[in-house]
């Protein structure tokens, strides 16, 4: 079996953040909804955002809460009665589109602060300990309800970034916050197929990694050298590339993403294509994909380029 490298070995029942800690996990993604709702306080609703020219309003909508999608309610009474089905993603979203993308601007604000408001009710609630690690199903399959609610930090970096046309500046703390959460999932989503793998991103300002072996996974601050397979690159570039907005392949030829160890990153690309529904699954998926195609065409024109690029993947 292969494990993951020293410093991202989970423990027995580790679950990544929910329980290595859950009070900085609830306070960052509230932190997160909280410089999402000041970053687009003045947005105009009806400028166009960056992806496929859909406006603020459609941008903004999906990630209100809304009687017509799944709010947090909801999901929490699943995970109380062991509920591990949960309705497609698009699904959902195609029904809040349609019932509200056209509703007025403190309508629409108000379901992105009742989605904020929720999780902070929640976080405060006795039984937050408890509940956090109950599973419970989502778009990233069966996963700790925690877990599915810090993946709203996610949302709310790539729905900042998104409204940058709009004049929407994403805070570095709502960036960090996003790819906090992302690798969580995947670290997640790695532990539910028994997946021993791990994964480090590396940016200037955030040094993070997960790990996952038997069911358990860690998510947790690494060191910049870490040995752990890694993408190196900037916090707004991983988060836009995990997202699909910006092009992995493009950003190697110019030198702005690089990665770290070949094994590692061919492992986890075969988790990766094994979940379709993991936010971000399928950026990363074509970031590692563009390393590992580069790195397999360099293995067949012969040792001595072979030994040149694992030369340079260390540099």
């Amino acid at each position: 079996m292969t494990l993951p490298s020293a410093d991202l070995v989970p423990d027995r029942k580790d679950r990544g953040r929910v329980t290595s800690d859950l009070p900085d996990l609830l306070a960052t993604t509230l932190r997160a909804w909280d410089d999402l709702l000041e970053a687009v306080d003045a947005v105009d609703l009806r400028a166009a955002g960056r992806k496929e020219a859909r406006s603020a309003a459609r941008t903004l909508v999906v990630i209100g809460s809304w009687p017509e999608g799944r709010p947090l309610a909801r999901i929490r009474a699943d995970a109380i009665a062991g509920v591990q089905q949960a309705e497609p993603l698009d699904d959902v979203e195609a029904r809040v589109i349609a019932a509200h993308v056209n509703d007025d601007r403190s309508t629409l604000f108000d379901a992105l602060r009742r989605a904020r408001d929720d999780i902070a009710a929640w976080a405060a609630s006795p039984d937050v300990a408890t509940e956090a690690l109950l599973p419970v199903g989502g778009p990233i399959g069966v996963v700790p309800l925690g877990t599915l609610v810090a993946a709203t930090a996610f949302q709310c970096a790539v729905a900042a970034r998104d409204l940058g046309p709009a004049g929407v500046s994403t805070p570095e703390s709502l960036s960090a916050a996003g790819l906090c959460a992302l690798i969580d999932t995947v670290g997640a989503v790695a532990a539910q197929q028994q997946a021993s793998v791990c994964l480090a991103v590396i940016t200037p300002s955030l040094c993070i990694g997960t790990g996952s072996r038997s069911g358990d996974w860690c998510t947790h601050r690494v060191s910049d050298d870490t040995t752990s397979p890694a993408l190196l690159g900037d916090t707004g570039l991983l988060l836009d590339i995990a997202a699909g907005r910006a092009s992995a392949p493009a950003a190697y030829a110019r030198g702005d993403l690089r990665a770290r160890d070949l094994t590692g990153l061919l492992a986890l690309v075969q988790v990766l294509a094994r979940a379709p529904g993991l936010p971000g699954a399928e950026g990363l998926r074509q970031a590692l994909q563009a390393y590992t195609a580069s790195a397999d065409a360099a293995r067949k024109v012969g040792d001595v380029l072979g030994s040149a690029w694992k030369r340079w993947t260390r540099g």
